[in-house]
């Protein structure tokens, strides 16, 4: 045996970075730039040589990807591992009635993992319940607040205007035109930043989405970059319209006490419930509350940091609670055996 516990995952995910390193686990980042299904089986490949390697007694995973998370299941009783997966978001409720055959498999694989790996974390009880409900054990554990300091966090000057960062993925469910009408109405003393790669958001459009002139579309920011971006921001944008959600954003806006806009759900807003500003998704609410953060951003930037600590205090709680959770399962794995 070369390492007590790893942490598996196919996808970078400052999440899984944090917890890996709180939690002492070797942390394994496995990547292919090959089409979808090639990447799945040079992946899993990959995957079992990594575990021949290691032989851990603990093995974590972040799903997504829910391929890593069947995979590791299939191969736990072979290498003899306890297997704890980092659900967090990824449960796709919009497509449970779905009767596609990729969402049917896609419930179907969902049920088999939580069933099978010896604990699921997740981030909210609400999601612990449907675990649970599912024949599976659930786990608490909400994101860690992630170390990102910055020798200087100085922004650039743009026309002296108000700097605000759209920290997105172009994702399915971020309100993307919402935001560029939001600046539209704005006007040119805001200047919106989005994050991430857009251009395949925007292939499938029509016509030409035409882009205010204070919008920047940045593409992939690298993580320096993004921390000096998102520390000099007066104002961060977080938004989906899922609920049951707690975005990384967010968490990382309080790691910077940069005020921000977050959606108006249940979840964001009885866990971030002082320095953010809660909006509906729609053009007039998100630019109303990226107005209320500049005009009240000292009030909500001491907001923020009595949250930081009140969140850290009660995440070293839980990191307590887990350890004590994961030693209780590889003792019952073992014992089982």
């Amino acid at each position: 045996m070369k390492c007590d516990s790893v942490w598996f995952t196919w996808e970078d995910h400052r999440r899984s970075r944090e917890l890996a390193g709180a939690f002492e686990s070797k942390y394994i980042f496995l990547n292919s730039s090959l089409p979808r299904l090639f990447r799945y089986l040079v992946l899993s490949f990959k995957t079992i040589i990594e575990l021949k390697n290691e032989r851990p007694h603990l093995v974590f995973c972040q799903n997504p990807s829910i391929v890593l998370a069947f995979v590791l299941c299939i191969y736990k009783r072979w290498f003899g591992y306890t297997l704890v997966v980092d659900r967090h978001s990824n449960f796709k409720f919009e497509h449970q009635s779905s009767s596609n055959p990729i969402w049917l498999l896609f419930w179907w694989v969902s049920k088999f993992t939580v069933r099978n790996a010896n604990l699921t974390i997740v981030t909210n009880e609400d999601l612990k319940v449907i675990v649970d409900s599912w024949g599976g054990e659930g786990f608490v554990l909400p994101d860690k607040i992630p170390s990102m300091e910055v020798d200087q966090v100085e922004g650039e000057n743009l026309n002296d205007s108000v700097q605000v960062l759209a920290i997105t993925t172009f994702d399915s469910d971020e309100p993307i035109m919402e935001i560029i009408e939001a600046a539209e109405i704005l006007g040119d003393s805001f200047t919106i930043s989005f994050t991430g790669r857009y251009n395949k958001y925007f292939e499938g459009s029509r016509e030409p989405v035409a882009v205010p002139k204070n919008v920047r579309l940045l593409g992939f920011v690298p993580e320096d970059e993004y921390r000096k971006l998102l520390g000099s921001a007066d104002v961060a944008i977080v938004l989906t319209s899922k609920d049951l959600i707690l975005n990384c954003g967010a968490y990382e806006a309080v790691a910077m006490n940069t005020p921000a806009v977050v959606s108006n759900t249940k979840t964001m807003k009885s866990f971030f419930h002082k320095g953010f500003v809660h909006v509906n998704l729609d053009p007039i609410s998100i630019a109303k509350g990226i107005r209320y953060c500049q005009n009240n951003k000292s009030a909500l930037k001491s907001e923020l940091f009595s949250l930081k600590l009140e969140l850290e205090k009660a995440w070293n709680l839980r990191q307590v609670e887990a350890n004590r959770k994961f030693a209780e399962i590889t003792r019952m794995s073992w014992s089982s055996e």
